[in-house]
C-alpha cells in the first residue's frame, strides 16, 4: 500500500498541471501575441491560438505560414488560516506552454492545424510529510482543503474559414484534447461520539490523529472540442467585428487511487488504516464550459485598439464533481476487538468552477515603420470559483492584468515577446462548502475557512514564418 501512494505522490508532481477556468491558470489557446495583450485577440490574432479562440481569423492572410512559441507560466496561490496560523504558499513551479500551428490557402479556403498546450496549471503546497500528527498544531489548517492538485490539456486542432465576402469570413474548427488530472489532501475518519481515553472528552471533528490521506492521478485520451468563428473585417472601414462560439466535452478522467495512514507519535500504528486493492481505481466527470467571445477592433494610422469580452457558461454539476473510487477500504481499530469498516466509494473533489467572465483592451503602436510594434493591455477577469468552494489546489480569485509586449517584422518573419502579469483579487472565506468527508458517518465539520490571495505571471516568445506568399 506504501508503494502505490508513493507512485500517486510521484505522478501529482511529475504531471505537474486548475481546472479553474481562471486567466491565470487557463492559457486558453493564448499565444505570445495575446499574452502581451492581456488576452485580447479575438478579432486580431491570426496565429495558431485562432484555432481554438476565432478560427475565423486565419483568413486574414494566405500565405503558407509557420508558428513556433512558447509561454512560461508561474501561478503563485497564497492561504491564510488566521491570524494566529502561519501562512501557506503553492510551492510548484514554473510551467511550460508549447505552441506549435501552420496555416495557408487551399483556393479559397483558408486551413490550418496546431497543437497547444491548451490549460495547464499546478498548485503543492507543503505536506505534513513524516511530522506525527499530534505535532500538527495550526501549520496544515489547509489539509483537507487541499495539499497539491494539476490539470493539463493537451489539445491537437484542425481548422478551415473563408472568407464569404471582400469583408467577411467565417471559420470552423475541431479538435480532441488529451486532460489529465491530480489531486491529494486528506479527510477526517473519527467519531465524534466516541471518548478519547486521553483526554476523557468526545474526539474532535478534524483531529489530525484519525486523518487519512488520499491522491488521485487519472486522464481522459479523447476530449472532443469545437470552435465557430466569425470577422467582419471591410477593407474601406477602420473598425473590425470578431465573435466565436467555443464547445468542449465534458473530460472523463480515469486513473489510479492511494490512500495513506498518516504518521503518529512514537512510531504508533495510526488508527485508521486504509487498504487498497491492487487494481484500485477512481474516475470523475469534469465538466466544461461553453465559451463566448467577441471583439472590436479600431486601426489607427500608427496605432490599434482593440477590446474584447469572454463569458465561461458553466453546466450543473461543475460547482461540485466527485471522485467515483473502487478497491478502497478503512479499518478504524480504535477501539480493541470492535474494529470498525467502511468502503471508500466516493469523495468531492476541490474542483470547482462557476460562470464567470471576463473584459479586455489593448493598444498597439507602430515605434519604427514596418518594423517594430509595441503593445499594451488590460483584463478584468471575475472569479471562477465561488467564495464557498474556494481551495488552496484548484481556486480561481480571478483578477487585473497588466500586459506588455513587442512585435518586429523583418523578411516575411515575425517575433513576439509578450508578459503578463495578474493580481488576483483577495477573497476572505468567511464559510466554506466543503466538508472533512468522514466517510464512516459519525461526525464531520466544515473545512477551516481561510483568506485567499495570489498573483500570475506569464511570458511568451513566438516566431512566425512566411514559407509561401501567393502573387
Amino acid at each position: 500500500m506504501s508503494g502505490r501512494c508513493a507512485w500517486i505522490a510521484s505522478a501529482i508532481v511529475m504531471l505537474a498541471t486548475s481546472w479553474a477556468s481562471a486567466e491565470a491558470p487557463i492559457v486558453g489557446g493564448r499565444t505570445p501575441r495575446s499574452i502581451g495583450r492581456a488576452g485580447t485577440g479575438t478579432a486580431s490574432d491570426d496565429g495558431a491560438g485562432a484555432l481554438l479562440v476565432n478560427p475565423a481569423a486565419i483568413a486574414r492572410r494566405d500565405a503558407a505560414r509557420i508558428q513556433l512559441g512558447v509561454a512560461f507560466l508561474d501561478d503563485e496561490l497564497y492561504y491564510l488560516s488566521s491570524a494566529t496560523a502561519p501562512a501557506a504558499r503553492d510551492q510548484s513551479s514554473s510551467r511550460l506552454v508549447p505552441i506549435v500551428g501552420i496555416e495557408g490557402a487551399v483556393g479559397n479556403w483558408l486551413l490550418g492545424a496546431a497543437f497547444i498546450t491548451s490549460a495547464r496549471s499546478e498548485r503543492q503546497f507543503r505536506r505534513p510529510a513524516r511530522i506525527p500528527a499530534n505535532e500538527l498544531g495550526n501549520a496544515f489548517q489547509y489539509r483537507y482543503a487541499g495539499l497539491g492538485g494539476s490539470l493539463r490539456r493537451d489539445t491537437l486542432v484542425v481548422g478551415v474559414a473563408r472568407r464569404v465576402t471582400d469583408g467577411v469570413a467565417i471559420g470552423l474548427s475541431a479538435g480532441a484534447s488529451r486532460v489529465a488530472l491530480t489531486e491529494s489532501r486528506r479527510l477526517w475518519a473519527g467519531n465524534t461520539s466516541r471518548v478519547d481515553r486521553t483526554t476523557m472528552l468526545p474526539e474532535r471533528a478534524g483531529d489530525p490523529v484519525q486523518d487519512v490521506e488520499v491522491a488521485f492521478a487519472a486522464a481522459d485520451l479523447f476530449s472532443p472540442t469545437a470552435t465557430l468563428g466569425v470577422l467582419v473585417a471591410p477593407g474601406d472601414s477602420r473598425v473590425e467585428l470578431a465573435a466565436s462560439v467555443n464547445w468542449s466535452a465534458p473530460a472523463r478522467v480515469e486513473g489510479e487511487v492511494g490512500a495513506a495512514a498518516v504518521p503518529q507519535m512514537g512510531n504508533m500504528t495510526a488508527p485508521i488504516q486504509p487498504h487498497v486493492a491492487s487494481d484500485a481505481s477512481a474516475s470523475l466527470e469534469l465538466q466544461q464550459p461553453i465559451t463566448l467571445r467577441t471583439g472590436a477592433r479600431w486601426l489607427g494610422e500608427r496605432w490599434i485598439a482593440e477590446v474584447g469580452g469572454d463569458l465561461w457558461i458553466m453546466p450543473r454539476g461543475s460547482a461540485a464533481p466527485r471522485w467515483q473510487i473502487e478497491g478502497v477500504r478503512l479499518t478504524d481499530s480504535t477501539i480493541v476487538g470492535s474494529p470498525r469498516e467502511v468502503t471508500l466509494a466516493e469523495l468531492p473533489s476541490r474542483v470547482s468552477a462557476r460562470t464567470h467572465g471576463a473584459i479586455r483592451g489593448a493598444l498597439d503602436v507602430e515605434l519604427i515603420p514596418g518594423f517594430l510594434w509595441a503593445t499594451g493591455g488590460y483584463a478584468f477577469t471575475s472569479g471562477g470559483t465561488a467564495r464557498s468552494r474556494l481551495s488552496p489546489t484548484f481556486g480561481d480569485l480571478g483578477g487585473h492584468t497588466m500586459a506588455l509586449g513587442l512585435e518586429a517584422n523583418a523578411g516575411g518573419f515575425t517575433v513576439t515577446l509578450g508578459w503578463a502579469r495578474t493580481w488576483s483579487i483577495k477573497e476572505p472565506e468567511p464559510v466554506s462548502r466543503w466538508r472533512l468527508d468522514n466517510p464512516f458517518g459519525s461526525g464531520d465539520a466544515m473545512v477551516p475557512a481561510g483568506t485567499y490571495d495570489g498573483s500570475t505571471d506569464m511570458i511568451g516568445l513566438s516566431l512566425d514564418a512566411e514559407l509561401y506568399a501567393p502573387d
